[in-house]
């Protein structure tokens, strides 16, 4: 920086990457990689994962023990599958992005509801930047479903990159 260049308002560290095994979240990633190796940042890759109350009231379970049609034991085992599938997901990530010279990579699977365990993680993370991609749905659209983006812009904290797709 050359003398009297103004000092950046922030600093970054760490860019968060909120995905949900879609391709939507994933068209994020161009932008994250050129971010990352550009200014040397680490990337957070951050699953919310419904909590097994949650996961019960949005499929009518009470309790999953030998329920018809569902090839699991226990909802123990159900648990256990989906999670290393989500972690498989993330390891398959982690190894893209250091592929394309990403250095510092990490993955955090956090039970939640996606909005509040991104604004956690955000607000918990230092000098960070939330970078997310959404479909930019506006008017009744956006307040029938909510909006995860929005309520991650208005309550992170830090910087919010989002990227919008058709």
């Amino acid at each position: 920086m050359a003398k009297g260049d103004p000092e950046p308002d922030i600093e970054l560290e760490t860019i968060i990457v909120p995905v949900d095994g879609s391709r939507l979240g994933e068209q994020v990633f161009p932008h994250v990689v050129t971010l990352a190796n550009a200014l040397d940042l680490k990337v957070t890759l951050l699953r919310a994962t419904a909590a097994v109350e949650k996961f019960g009231a949005m499929h009518g379970y009470e309790h999953l023990e030998g329920t018809a049609g569902l090839h699991f034991q226990s909802f123990d085992d159900m648990a256990k599958e989906i999670r290393e599938q989500v972690v498989n997901y993330l390891e398959g990530l982690a190894d893209s992005l250091r592929e394309q010279g990403v250095a510092k990579v990490e993955r955090q699977i956090i039970r939640g509801p996606a909005d509040e365990v991104i604004v956690d993680v955000a607000l918990e993370t230092p000098d960070n930047l939330v970078a997310m991609t959404t479909h930019g749905r506006s008017g009744p659209a956006r307040w029938t479903l909510g909006s995860v983006t929005d309520r991650v812009v208005r309550h992170s904290g830090d910087p919010v990159l989002v990227i919008m797709t058709g």
